[in-house]
């Protein structure tokens, strides 16, 4: 793993310590490579897990992002591009799903409360450049906060967009999803099955 955060140690604390995690519920939405919306690797979190994420640290954490409107889906898509370098023509098809996720232990990024007792601020989590910090050999700010959060056992946390003023992100970590929560993908019989992975 890359050198751990400096406040990583703060971080697991508070969230082991205080009851920071609340049931979250609601349509997100996912696209992506449509070998990849095919079952089975739909919600492996194997795709983060390879190339890391603002949430989730390269090789350590599976982790299945959503976001909560088509706005923040194409906001954080663009955003991916234009840091590749990629043009329109390097844009390849992708298969949108809408997902409704009810889960019974998120880390709820969006709640002031939770920010405080965690001592961040919005703007701390969404000017992070976890990317540069990963390809620097360093944990980011933000993939500390999603691994002291997914080491407590979290299902996942809910956190403002990066790029999309006022738009959420949503995250699962499969690994840790609970009995009683339920993935279920709207209107399944309409996503292509690829073969010949």
């Amino acid at each position: 793993m890359a050198n751990a955060h400096a406040r990583f140690p703060q971080f697991y604390a508070a969230i082991k310590n205080e009851p920071l995690f609340t049931p979250w519920q609601g349509d997100v939405l996912r696209a992506t490579l449509p070998r990849w919306i095919s079952r089975p690797y739909r919600f492996t979190g194997t795709g983060a897990l390879l190339s890391g994420g603002r949430w989730n640290n390269l090789k350590l954490i599976p982790a299945v992002y959503f976001a909560d409107s088509v706005q923040t889906l194409v906001a954080e898509a663009e955003a991916w591009a234009n840091r590749y370098g990629w043009t329109v023509a390097d844009l390849k098809p992708q298969t949108r799903m809408t997902v409704h996720l009810k889960l019974q232990a998120v880390l709820d990024l969006t709640a002031k409360a939770t920010l405080a007792q965690l001592d961040l601020n919005v703007g701390q989590l969404t000017s992070c450049d976890w990317k540069a910090d990963q390809d620097a050999g360093r944990e980011a700010l933000t993939q500390s906060l999603g691994r002291a959060a997914f080491e407590c056992l979290a299902e996942g946390l809910v956190a403002p967009s990066a790029r999309h003023p006022g738009g959420t992100t949503v995250v699962i970590f499969p690994s840790h999803r609970r009995d009683a929560s339920t993935i279920l993908t709207r209107d399944e019989a309409e996503i292509p099955f690829v073969h010949g992975l």
